[in-house]
């Protein structure tokens, strides 16, 4: 072999050596796929070169060569797709030390990357030889073409909607890391079928040509370049179709429906967002709005002299279908527009993404962004500041989450999270939180304008008078000082045991089978759901000490109880290591309880229940496992007969307004049910009826996180009746709480109140 061509098989080696030891690019999938498919591609375009400069294969379209240029191009094909085999060998053979849990998968990405990329380098390579006969030009010509393809994916990537795209090397850019679940797309295919179809045109032309040089009939190659031709055009006119190289317009025309307010153009699904949804989702853009700019103290909209752009997808399959993501909501300063999912008033997602855009005017650089020294990007900041402007309610605010996670030394050190890449490496929930309370406390104690300045450039001595070391020292002796409860201690447990996808066991085959089985118990398919669940726990392991009781909840759901409890006395039988976290205990004993009531057994489904409370759960958890102790001990059978089928009904929740109002004519002055019916009226939007259940004589209900959850729908249906001052008195009750979650909504809609005053005070626009 000859010096080059054994360079370039040594280098694509030591290329799969090295992500051998790079966690998530070490096995046989999409990460290595991309990251070998730009290595391949190149080396294949070079090898090529080299193999028509020393006269391996002759030039495509010289009239002396002996034989057919295309006969040529597939002889030298091996040699290129050899390329790929070093690498993928070595990645095989390191399944032995990492877990490879979708061989199939990868070999698929595989093919359609490296293979592929080879492919269009040797391609790239065969037409560059058929335009110029200097070596050099041939090399300029086809880095060029590169090059072009390289910057048309970056500048879509930009400027449009997407946030992935495809290229000739890396065939496909998978968009946001925290997207975790992936598969092989089909657009991906359809993307390789245009590149190989250009490459056969290539070849074609190459073969037309040398046989018209060469005076040998021209008839059949002419035919096949115009069938090619034509094919390949096809592709090409098809291709967002496909979901390739979607723009602007594209995704507009596929939501449907488009309206502008003072300061927004929304874009939205009008079979999704229609009449009273439409209202409050312009007024909730317009709230929020008020709210960044009262805190970020910037005006975007004047600033650039334009409205800015809303895009609103329905759910998860169109977001992905349209943008690339299906989890992972996104806001690009320097386009002024955002894209996001929206349920209703007081979705933290339009205020998050909304919070990026305020900061353009203050960003540095040409993205506008948080920078260091105006070039490089600090995500961290980035993230933090929209954060901090959001502030989203939660079971603990950030700052006692960050407290929480120092005291359980769970807290990555914040001044890693600083480098260029520290904040990707860390799992999202804790980054996202400790950089969110630094920079809020950096807001609420030193000022915005600082701030803005240090976000600029990333000069904290200039804006503050210390560097960024010390004000996290600063920052995490504020943190040490507040008092953090076991019960907190147990919700960070919970809330942030989720590790990085750096450090996860097949992180995308096992995201991917989630996501299909969460899709699947969705359309009640309960026994493919249980199938996909074991596999998981196959593939994963032990990671949160509760794998199996996602099986066990649906066991139950197929009428298998006795397997489901035998899963459960497991868990909680373990110790040592395996030991069940008491957030995990608490999931654990919630379903065994039902399960004894269930079988009749009403007083130990009681004792499971109350151990279950005894522990750090969320309000939510708290509120359904209390209304589940105050119907099974109920003295009257028919009560407690009722109340099982609303409460534990495995198949959905169809007749559950049916079976509250059931329960509240047989319990009639009991307000447990009247609260119940209440809460199914607000999940159907019938806010004056919640208003005429929920407003009475409260009665006593089992705990007072049931009362102030029912002081809650009762305000939030009084505000959308915009019965604003019985709604205040509501929530003014309600701001004194000790939970995070219901005194955040509280301040909150008291500012959604002031903001509707302040509109109805402001004078009317002259026509």
């Amino acid at each position: 072999m000859r010096p080059l061509p054994l360079a370039l098989f040594v280098l694509v080696t030591l290329g799969g050596a090295l992500l051998c030891v790079v966690p998530l690019f070490n096995l046989v999938g999409y990460e290595s796929a991309a990251a070998m498919g730009v290595l391949v591609g190149l080396s294949a375009f070079a090898l090529s070169l080299h193999a028509l400069k020393v006269g391996d294969v002759p030039d495509p379209v010289a009239a002396g060569r002996g034989g057919s240029p295309a006969a040529d191009f597939f002889w030298l094909l091996p040699r290129s797709v050899a390329l790929s085999l070093p690498p993928l060998l070595l990645l095989s053979l390191n399944a032995l030390r990492v877990k490879n849990c979708d061989a199939g998968m990868g070999a698929e990405f595989w093919l359609l990357i490296p293979v592929m990329s080879a492919l269009m380098g040797q391609g790239v390579a065969w037409g560059a030889a058929a335009l110029a006969r200097s070596p050099a030009i041939r090399l300029l010509l086809g880095l060029g073409v590169f090059g072009f393809d390289l910057l048309h994916f970056a500048l879509r990537l930009a400027t449009e909607p997407p946030i992935t795209g495809h290229n000739l090397l890396f065939g496909w850019f998978a968009g946001s890391i925290y997207d975790e679940a992936l598969s092989v797309p089909a657009h991906l295919w359809w993307y390789r079928l245009m590149g190989l179809g250009a490459v056969a045109c290539v070849v074609a032309a190459t073969e037309l040509a040398w046989r018209h040089r060469s005076g040998r009939p021209r008839r059949g190659a002419a035919s096949a370049l115009v069938l090619l031709l034509l094919g390949t055009g096809w592709l090409v006119g098809t291709q967002t179709r496909h979901g390739i190289n979607l723009d602007r317009a594209d995704v507009i025309d596929a939501l449907g429906a488009t309206v502008k307010t003072e300061h927004f153009i929304i874009h939205y699904d009008p079979a999704a967002i229609q009449g009273d949804r439409l209202d409050r989702l312009i007024e909730d853009h317009e709230f929020r709005y008020a709210e960044m700019q009262a805190f970020l103290q910037t005006d975007p909209v004047a600033w650039r002299g334009r409205r800015l752009r809303s895009f609103v997808y329905p759910d998860r399959g169109a977001q992905q279908r349209l943008m690339g993501s299906r989890g992972t909501l996104v806001a690009r300063p320097w386009t002024h527009e955002m894209h996001i999912r929206w349920s209703d008033y007081g979705d933290n997602a339009l205020a998050h993404e909304l919070a990026h855009l305020f900061t353009a005017p203050f960003g540095g650089g040409p993205l506008q962004l948080a920078t260091r020294g105006g070039l490089l990007v600090d995500i961290g900041l980035v993230e933090g500041i929209a954060l901090a402007a959001d502030w989203p309610e939660g079971e603990l605010s950030p700052h006692r989450a960050a407290a929480a996670m120092r005291r359980l030394e769970m807290a990555p050190d914040l001044r890693g999270i600083f480098s260029p890449t520290g904040f990707w490496t860390q799992p999202s929930g804790k980054a996202y939180t400790l950089m969110g309370s630094f920079v809020r406390w950096l807001v609420d104690s030193q000022g915005i304008a600082a701030f803005q300045q240090a976000y600029r450039d990333g000069d904290f001595t200039a804006a503050y008078g210390r560097s960024a070391v010390d004000l996290i020292g600063e920052w995490e002796t504020y943190l040490d000082e507040i008092e953090v409860s076991e019960a907190d201690l147990e919700q960070a447990r919970y809330l942030y045991r989720r590790g990085s996808i750096f450090n996860k066991t097949c992180a995308r085959t096992v995201a991917e089978l989630k996501r299909q089985a969460q899709n699947a118990q969705g359309r009640r398919d309960y026994g493919a759901a249980l199938d996909l669940w074991r596999k998981v726990r196959r593939f994963a392991g032990n990671t949160d000490g509760d794998e199996g009781l996602e099986e066990a909840e649906l066991l139950v759901k197929l009428d298998k109880n006795e397997e489901a409890v035998a899963i459960l006395d497991d868990l909680l039988s373990r110790e040592g290591p395996r030991h069940l976290k008491p957030a995990s205990r608490a999931r654990v004993l919630e379903l065994k309880g039902d399960i004894l009531w269930t079988g009749g057994d009403g007083p130990l489904a009681v004792e499971a229940w109350d151990e279950t409370l005894n522990l750090g759960i969320p309000d939510g958890m708290r509120r359904r496992v209390e209304v589940k102790v105050a119907a099974a001990s109920d003295p009257r059978p028919a009560v407690r007969s009722i109340a099982q089928a609303y409460l534990l009904d495995p198949n959905g929740r169809r007749s559950a307004l049916y079976e509250a109002l059931s329960w509240a004519n047989e319990a009639p002055g009991d307000p447990l049910p009247r609260y119940l019916v209440g809460v199914q009226l607000f999940g159907a939007e019938e806010h004056g009826a919640v208003i005429d259940t929920l407003a009475g004589p409260p009665g006593l209900l089992p705990g007072p996180h049931l009362d102030e959850q029912r002081r809650r729908l009762l305000a939030e249906a009084l505000f959308v009746a915009r019965r604003l001052d019985e709604a205040e008195a509501v929530l003014l009750s309600l701001k004194g709480s000790e939970s995070f979650r219901q005194s955040a909504f509280a301040a909150e809609y008291l500012d959604r109140i002031a903001f509707l005053r302040s509109l109805a005070a402001a004078p009317a626009a002259s026509p």
